[in-house]
């Protein structure tokens, strides 16, 4: 079975040059595979001329295992490694002999008993099924294998990557960053790198307030689904329609829209979480970890908590139903009316 990628830990060696002499990085989060290989690359010259000389990058689309295997055993240029790089390994050329894709798969496993020393073998691949994992080469690569699933706790990702770059980001920051981004690491880290350039010489404490965010994302304060939600807990229908409206205008109707569903049913749903006695019973920090507020976004349970008392159990599970009825007319499963129109007829039914 893969290991679990940690991020992290696998750079911790690298800067260490403390190398493997084969990596299988697959999985969803394709942005930190890409990040780890140009790591390995930094740390594994002392020079751009090494680096020229001795890196490798291959198609798997164009190779065969054997020819993988070939390039592998090849021995530096007067340096003291080599770094090949497969990219879409799961995707490698088959020969149409069965016996010379037997003999291709017999010396890849000799080299992954007995690997040059020299070579840095790198194989890369997105996401791969249970099926796809227990056919060969893939349980020879066993020992070798770590899986990027997506990131889990984005606030935490977030927080760390400003800290690559200089910045500590504000607990109301952090939560519509998330909010915006999502959980891909590319996303996020795309964002930061904006927010980083934008704030750059800025004056006194390195913080990035939730204005610089709104700013550097092209949101405006007064037009987002936090000003949003906020007007839905006041039960203040004709602001929030208002804000509804305006968000739908400056995103582009579907993707307002789109955006505007996403946070309003993971805001309702976890509101719904909120009423369960099993939810009521544990810790804060237990109920921040079932709402799937991590890190930082822990800091905002505490206005969870004093909105529960604004909705009864059967206002939110009616706001859930129309959510959802709303979800399905965008995805053209129900009929569509216009998009104001079904933004509006949303924010009556949530809020009467």
């Amino acid at each position: 079975m893969a290991k679990k990628a940690v991020f992290n830990d696998i750079e911790a060696a690298l800067k260490q040059k403390r190398f493997q002499p084969i990596y299988f990085f697959f999985g969803r989060e394709d942005f930190l595979i890409e990040e780890l290989v140009r790591i390995i690359k930094a740390e594994a010259f002392h020079s751009a001329e090494d680096s020229n000389l001795n890196f490798t990058l291959l198609y798997g689309e164009e190779q065969t295992l054997g020819d993988v295997v070939s390039v592998a055993s090849e021995y530096p240029m007067f340096s003291e490694r080599r770094l090949v790089v497969v990219k879409s390994f799961d995707k490698l050329k088959k020969d149409r002999s069965r016996e010379k894709q037997k003999a291709q798969t017999a010396l890849f496993t000799e080299y992954l008993k007995n690997p040059l020393p020299s070579t840095i073998l790198v194989l890369t691949t997105g996401k791969l099924d249970k099926a796809t994992l227990s056919k060969e080469p893939f349980p020879l690569l066993q020992s070798f294998s770590y899986e990027f699933d997506q990131i889990q706790d984005a606030g935490r990702f977030a927080e760390e990557r400003a800290k690559r770059y200089g910045w500590t980001l504000s607990p109301q920051a952090i939560k519509i960053l998330v909010t915006f981004a999502g959980n891909s690491a590319r996303e996020l880290d795309a964002e930061i790198q904006k927010l980083s350039l934008f704030a750059d010489g800025k004056s006194g404490e390195k913080i990035l307030t939730d204005a610089e965010v709104l700013q550097t994302v092209g949101l405006s304060r007064e037009y987002n689904v936090f000003e949003l939600d906020k007007a839905i807990v006041a039960g203040d229908l004709r602001m929030a329609s208002g804000i509804a409206l305006m968000i739908l205008e400056h995103e582009g109707e579907k993707t307002g829209l789109f955006a505007i569903l996403n946070y309003l049913i993971m805001f309702f749903t976890r509101l719904w979480k909120l009423k369960m006695p099993a939810v009521q019973r544990m810790t804060h920090a237990d109920i921040a970890k079932e709402l799937g507020m991590y890190g930082s976004q822990a800091y905002f349970l505490k206005d969870y908590l004093s909105y529960t008392g604004r909705f009864s159990v059967l206002q939110i599970e009616n706001a859930l139903i129309a959510l959802h009825e709303a979800d399905l007319a965008l995805k053209g499963i129900l009929p569509i009316q216009d998009e104001k129109l079904l933004i509006l007829s949303l924010m009556r039914k949530i809020l009467t």
